[in-house]
């Protein structure tokens, strides 16, 4: 039977602020007083790192990536160097996996719920298990954290971004492999169209009955 849980659907939020939320609506699904939580965005371009990603990865200094437009932001999450902006759906998904729930079932899902959304023949899983492939090029990635036994971040689905950004970058430690999006495939990429089929893959996947919501009546209110 599905259990009850919250879609949140925002448009275009800074990489920090979303995080600082983020933080936020795991710690009241620790407490219970949230259920799981799919929240949908975008970002403006912002180059990330994982708890054993490297600086060096990033080709530009943060000069060059100011004048570009962008950031650098290193996070708690798993996994290496990888890039969220325009023309990137990013989903974040704050899950409580007690009692027992697994991490490699939870990964799985979530890169099966990108693949659905996507719509492109071939793509598949690669040998990594964290990403989502189409005859080698990266189409979307998973990295997540767990603390406590509450997920938070989650993934990343190229729509239609300026697949440049990923040239300028080693992404998840995989020189070599190109980017791709479900544009550069064929695909429709839409936005509205793939976040609706991305929300209800997630919700079949990881057995959700998602009911839409806003941030503001999810997360507690600060004391003043």
């Amino acid at each position: 039977m599905a259990r009850p849980g919250a879609l949140v659907t925002s448009g275009r939020i800074g990489y920090r602020e979303a995080w600082a939320l983020q933080r936020r609506l795991a710690a009241a699904r620790r407490a219970g007083a949230v259920p799981d939580v799919v929240w949908l965005l975008e970002h403006p371009p912002t180059f990330t790192t994982g708890r054993h990603g490297r600086r060096e990865d990033l080709f530009l200094d943060d000069g060059a990536l100011r004048a570009a437009g962008a950031e650098f932001v290193a996070t708690d999450r798993g996994g290496q160097m990888t890039w969220h902006g325009p023309g990137q759906s990013v989903g974040y998904v704050v899950r409580d996996l007690r009692p027992g729930g697994r991490v490699r079932g939870f990964v799985a899902a979530l890169v099966g719920a990108m693949a659905d959304a996507a719509g492109i023949a071939g793509a598949a899983p690669g040998a990594d298990a964290m990403g989502l492939y189409v005859e080698g090029r990266k189409l979307g990635s998973v990295g997540i954290r767990v603390e406590q036994g509450v997920t938070a971040h989650g993934l990343a689905l190229n729509r239609d971004p300026d697949l440049e950004w990923f040239r300028i970058m080693t992404a998840c430690g995989a020189p070599g492999v190109a980017a791709t999006s479900i544009a550069a495939e064929g695909g429709d990429p839409r936005r509205d169209r793939v976040e609706a089929a991305l929300a209800a893959a997630l919700g079949e996947r990881l057995g959700l009955r998602l009911e839409p919501a806003a941030l503001g009546d999810l997360l507690p209110a600060r004391a003043a």
